[in-house]
């Protein structure tokens, strides 16, 4: 069996127009129990070069033991961006997070650990567990509580009961990332032997802000480059076909916090026409019965029409954001559905550019 500090990991960071909060997350990598062999950030802002010289300055002058990459990203394109970023990577374990994930200080460790005993490598991919609060911003109780932390204390224990209401409330009326597998179901696997003694457990798919594979894997499964720039459904288009290569598992001692940043994203209407666009053009590449995807996906729109609808009027959304999104799914997706594959990657960037004003 080997130790986790026997293996190597990268981390390949896609970023765009957020320093402040990419160098946050950055000092938390940095800090890690277990350092990474690179650190590669793509990263598509227009004034990439102030951002590059702060983090080399600071961060990588204290960090000589860790190679630092910050270079221009070709296209503006997450995806793009993290294929980007997967061909300079050299480590068995490639790590890839977003801009606003930030890991706790042995997360690293905890997910290298479950490589590690997995010596037959069978595991294609580990997620560390989601938590509410960054590590840099854990709760204190005071012994002699004054007003003022009190009132503090008690607001950060709120955003971590906000954070599980959510979760509960996306679970209850539809969660923003329902994707239909490629083959109609999901793999079923089982924990290996060598891991039972790990906290682990299978899961059908990982979270794109918290997502790690084994080299070998995404050597054979790459992003998909005609998404533009925030690309709704990417992770799941890779994490379903990883899932066909080996098991995906989530590491629960190992931890992390995604703050879901709003700065430089697109809007709610054109995250949640992606969500569907996006979709469709995937299976188009990939689904062996694109007829039976078709009749799942129409069924699956005009239920999110009406879950969509719900919650923004529960969330006061009253331009209705969300039922737009889905409304101009429901215009345009018949449109994609004629076109062949190849025609698709000539003419859906194009369309996302304009129509969507990405």
């Amino acid at each position: 069996m080997l130790s986790p500090t026997q293996l190597t990991w990268s981390v390949v960071i896609p970023t765009y127009q957020r320093p402040t909060i990419l160098l946050r997350c950055l000092r938390l990598l940095a800090a890690q129990t277990l350092p990474p062999k690179e650190i590669i950030i793509v990263d598509a802002s227009p004034a990439w070069e102030i951002s590059r010289m702060q983090i080399m300055q600071t961060l990588a002058a204290a960090t000589p033991n860790i190679q630092w990459y910050h270079i221009p990203a070709q296209r503006l394109s997450s995806a793009a961006q993290r294929n980007q970023g997967i061909e300079l990577a050299t480590s068995e374990v490639i790590f890839l997070i977003d801009d606003d994930s930030f890991m706790y200080p042995d997360c690293a460790a905890e997910v290298m650990q479950v490589y590690a005993q997995d010596t037959a490598h069978q595991i294609a991919g580990v997620m560390p567990a989601l938590e509410f609060i960054p590590s840099d911003q854990t709760i204190e109780v005071s012994p002699t509580p004054t007003s003022f932390s009190l009132i503090h204390t008690l607001a950060k224990k709120w955003r971590v009961v906000q954070g599980e209401l959510r979760s509960k409330a996306k679970h209850l009326i539809g969660d923003d990332n329902i994707f239909i597998p490629y083959d109609f179901s999901f793999p079923q696997y089982h924990l290996p032997e060598s891991l039972k003694s790990l906290a682990a457990h299978p899961v059908p798919m990982m979270h794109g802000a918290r997502m790690s594979y084994r080299r070998e894997i995404l050597q054979q499964v790459r992003f998909e480059e005609c998404l533009e720039r925030y690309a709704v459904n990417e992770d799941n288009d890779v994490c379903y076909r990883a899932s066909r290569l080996g098991i995906l598992v989530q590491a629960l001692n190992a931890k992390i916090c995604h703050i879901e940043a709003p700065i430089a994203r697109v809007s709610r209407f054109t995250a949640t026409a992606l969500w569907g666009l996006n979709q469709a053009v995937l299976h188009c590449f990939h689904s062996p019965d694109l007829l039976r995807f078709k009749k799942l996906f129409w069924r699956l729109l005009w239920r999110r029409l009406f879950t969509q609808s719900l919650k923004d009027l529960l969330e006061r959304r009253w331009s209705l954001p969300s039922t737009r999104g889905i409304w101009f799914v429901l215009r345009h997706c018949e449109e994609i559905f004629a076109k062949t594959p190849a025609e698709l990657r000539r003419w859906y960037p194009e369309f996302q550019r304009t129509a969507l004003k990405m």
